[in-house]
């Protein structure tokens, strides 16, 4: 991990992260997509990599998926203003499918290659909690062996003292209600609000 002071703060190393060419995803992207939010935040936010909106905005969790995200963080007791949001991944690759543009999953060797920007944005926010959205965060954030149908909504103590709890993608929700799976779906989300409302009383709680 890199020491500070390299940058004077994190708009620096957003702005030197705009010209990143460190994996394939710089020819598909429209333009880097870096963290936004409260720079202060004792919440972080990680997903796994922005979306065709989110690559047209370059804001993180934008979209239909963002709009979820914003309800489920009300329900937790917090706003999009008060956390840090950001990805594994910083520019979007897409693949058409049924007509559709998806996402491109992450690749461990993008991982790896973006790992700088986001190493760099948690010593520069210094959150006190960080919340891994989907099993590539989790994995990348606590440990490969890591089982999210298992283990999700529990807290783990990183190197830096910083605890992560993982959980599910809003974008989960969104496909188990497009598949007509209403009941599950709402069962899902009470446990995607549920893990959040626990990273927020961790954050927000006594050091």
């Amino acid at each position: 991990m890199m020491e500070l002071p390299l940058y004077a703060n994190i708009e620096e190393v957003s702005a030197d992260a705009l010209g990143c060419r460190a994996c394939g995803r710089a020819e598909t992207r429209a333009q880097v997509v870096f963290g936004a939010g409260n720079r202060d935040a004792d919440l972080m936010i990680v997903g796994e990599a922005p979306s065709a909106t989110d690559d047209s905005t370059g804001l993180p969790y934008t979209g239909p998926a963002g709009e979820v995200l914003d309800e489920l963080l009300a329900e937790a007791g917090t706003q999009r203003d008060a956390v840090w949001i950001t990805n594994l991944l910083r520019c979007f690759e897409g693949r058409r499918r049924d007509g559709r543009l998806e996402n491109q999953p992450a690749r461990t060797s993008e991982i790896r290659a973006c790992s700088r920007w986001l190493n760099l944005e948690i010593q520069y926010v210094k959150p006190r909690v960080i919340v891994a959205m989907g099993s590539p965060a989790a994995h990348a954030l606590i440990s490969p062996e890591f089982k999210l149908t298992e283990q999700r909504g529990t807290a783990h103590r990183r190197s830096d003292g910083t605890q992560v709890i993982a959980t599910t993608q809003p974008a989960y929700v969104m496909r188990l209600v497009n598949l007509a799976d209403r009941e599950t779906a709402e069962r899902e989300r009470e446990r995607l609000v549920a893990d959040l409302q626990r990273a927020v009383e961790l954050a927000t709680g006594p050091a």
